[in-house]
């Protein structure tokens, strides 16, 4: 299961069963019903409140409309290529994600990326999402990173079709009021540490490691998604002036504009592990310079046991120490290294 232990343990397959989320959030609920393939070929939508029958062309496409007879409101898909988008699933100002299926297999499910609505022709964010799904397609293939299926061009829209994973992102899992227990929360780390292997395998850095790129699928794993930060290693070992990522779980040498290697990798996954189990973010300010500021100042404790929440494991507190030490050369310097103290862990936990 693990491509991590390759040479070394192996996670037991039942791991993967041992740990299902409950779907209970608001945010996991579905938005519309899936549009009859029969009616879309027609041109035509079907109002779930009345049951009247609406032309597609009467509305914006991509955007919430309301019925004229009853006002109830519902969403106008858009075709594009092969795939029929038919609900959102969220996004932001690099562009918008949306659930859709395929007209030949109406069974099987996609998330497809566009550029917003305003920018659709913006030469970088084109570039952008283009070279996104043109990586992926590279370390994809792995049970713990979302599958990239196409990308290109079409009838004046670009777009990148992704693996829809029916789960809740790790942020909302956060927010709820449930702690998760270590062993979930061990195993969520190893399978990221093993689709992060596997990118570097293939000879790439993730770089954007943070809750909302996590999603846990009702088994209870969890999938990276979202590889607009990805790079070549080659790339990833030079000095950069660009600060890229999300303030909150961004390593130390990004910001100083050094190299990154595996070890900034597993930075990251530290404080998302301490966000997890603190259920706040390690560092917090509403001044996101004075944010990223706080991962490079040499005044920090050196023990995060007083930071997190009272009785927590001391072993675990004894990983993220070093996983989130703001010198990388104390760090974890490999995913594998990584992995064997998490993995001793989570036995520990199994027994």
């Amino acid at each position: 299961m693990f491509s991590i232990f390759k040479h070394t343990q192996k996670v037991p397959e039942k791991a993967v069963q041992t740990a299902p989320v409950h779907m209970h959030d608001e945010s996991t609920q579905k938005f519309s019903v899936k549009p009859d393939l029969k009616f879309l070929e027609q041109g035509l939508i079907q109002c779930q409140g009345c049951r009247r029958e609406l032309r597609l062309t009467d509305d914006i496409p991509l955007a919430m409309c309301r019925c004229p007879f009853c006002e109830t409101p519902y969403f106008n898909p858009k075709f594009i290529k092969d795939f029929w988008l038919y609900e959102p699933l969220g996004g932001g100002g690099m562009g918008s994600v949306y659930h859709a299926f395929h007209i030949r297999n109406t069974n099987v499910e996609f998330a497809v990326k566009l550029l917003p609505r305003e920018k659709k022709s913006d030469a970088s964010l084109i570039n952008s999402l283009l070279d996104e799904a043109h990586n992926g397609k590279k370390f994809c293939g792995h049970p713990h990173i979302a599958n990239v299926f196409d990308y290109g061009f079409h009838e004046g829209e670009y777009y990148a079709v992704y693996e829809f994973i029916d789960g809740i992102r790790l942020d909302q899992i956060i927010d709820s009021p449930a702690r998760r227990p270590y062993k979930q929360i061990a195993l969520w780390a190893l399978q990221i540490l093993s689709a992060e292997q596997h990118m570097y395998d293939c000879g790439f850095l993730y770089r954007d490691l943070k809750p909302q790129n996590i999603i846990i699928d009702r088994n209870g794993n969890a999938k990276i998604i979202d590889f607009g930060l990805a790079i070549t290693l080659e790339e990833a070992g030079k000095s950069c002036d660009e600060i890229q990522g999300s303030p909150f779980y961004i390593p130390p040498e990004r910001i100083t504009g050094s190299g990154e290697g595996q070890y900034s990798e597993i930075y990251s996954l530290g404080m998302v592990i301490y966000h997890v189990i603190a259920k706040q973010t390690y560092y917090s300010s509403s001044d996101i310079r004075e944010l990223i500021g706080k991962h490079v100042i040499s005044l920090r404790i050196n023990n995060i046991a007083g930071k997190l929440p009272a009785k927590t494991h001391p072993e675990i507190i004894k990983i993220l120490n070093r996983m989130i030490d703001r010198n990388p050369n104390l760090r974890y310097q490999t995913y594998k290294d990584a992995a064997s103290d998490l993995f001793k862990f989570y036995k520990e936990l199994a027994a």
